[in-house]
């Protein structure tokens, strides 16, 4: 009798709940079942998680673009950036959700489709080339949740990191004013390499993401250090080593280790671009 009791809780979570079933076999491919969202739909511990992880990619986003634009003309937020808002709102709930679900979501693709219709007004569609980059950045999302693409390791961190970069910032920025200037190009270094070292225990939850977040990590602090360097210099180690340190909590934070990521992310490029 004890045997069989045993073994019946062999197959549950600490919590109670049955382990989830694997898609994949590969065990690189296997994450820690903590990632998995713990708490029902109406459970507060579902939505704190969707709302601060929104809130902080829109703010990584858009500040930077708003402020080079200020810095260049002083123009201000008009009703044109209605569309492109609603594009990041739902590519960020659509993230939001294969995070917390394992990069296996169906809900998810609902907000990937009505980020697509997003690209599809005037605003966006008229400018062919801003509208390939947010197209190819939503297709991405699908592709990534393919077990076959392959996409859950280094590689699709790096097209992840381009895209997360570069798709939305020079939108915002082009939407504006029309044009492109090498110096806001340059200016997103520090952005790109910081999707690289925030997302890779996101993408890469295992030993090789591990040992793959000292070299993005390294790579992150000098280019922080090659931009701008100051006492908030500081804050953002900081907030970069809380997030190294984050990936070997052993504790089940489940959806919460994502949103911590995320956040530190926000406010270092918040201290970054100022």
């Amino acid at each position: 009798m004890n045997s069989q009791t045993n073994q019946q809780q062999s197959h549950l979570l600490p919590d109670g709940r049955p382990i989830p079933r694997r898609i994949t076999t590969n065990p690189q491919e296997k994450r820690h079942y903590e990632n998995f969202t713990p708490a029902g739909f109406f459970d507060w511990r579902r939505w704190v998680p969707l709302l601060v992880i929104v809130i902080s990619l829109n703010i990584i986003w858009w500040r930077q673009p708003l402020l080079h634009t200020k810095a260049l003309s002083g123009a201000a937020l008009t009703w044109q950036f209605i569309p492109l808002f609603g594009y990041t709102i739902t590519i960020a709930i659509a993230m939001t959700l294969m995070m917390t679900q394992n990069f296996r979501s169906i809900l998810s693709y609902l907000f990937l489709v009505l980020s697509t219709l997003f690209t599809f007004s005037s605003l966006i569609q008229t400018r062919h080339e801003i509208f390939t980059l947010l197209l190819l950045f939503t297709v991405f999302f699908i592709a990534i949740q393919q077990t076959w693409f392959g996409l859950q390791n280094w590689l699709g961190l790096l097209l992840f990191s381009v895209l997360a970069t570069f798709a939305i910032p020079i939108s915002i920025f082009y939407v504006t004013n029309n044009f492109l200037t090498q110096r806001f190009i340059w200016q997103l270094l520090p952005m790109l390499f910081g999707f690289g070292f925030y997302f890779t225990p996101i993408l890469m939850p295992n030993p090789d993401g591990r040992k793959l977040s000292i070299l993005t990590l390294g790579l992150f602090w000098v280019t922080i250090l090659s931009h701008n360097v100051g006492i908030s210099t500081v804050f953002i180690i900081i907030f970069s080593l809380m997030a190294f340190i984050l990936q070997f909590v052993k504790a089940k934070i489940g959806n919460w280790q994502h949103m911590g990521y995320v956040l530190l992310m926000a406010l270092s490029m918040l201290l970054i671009y100022h």
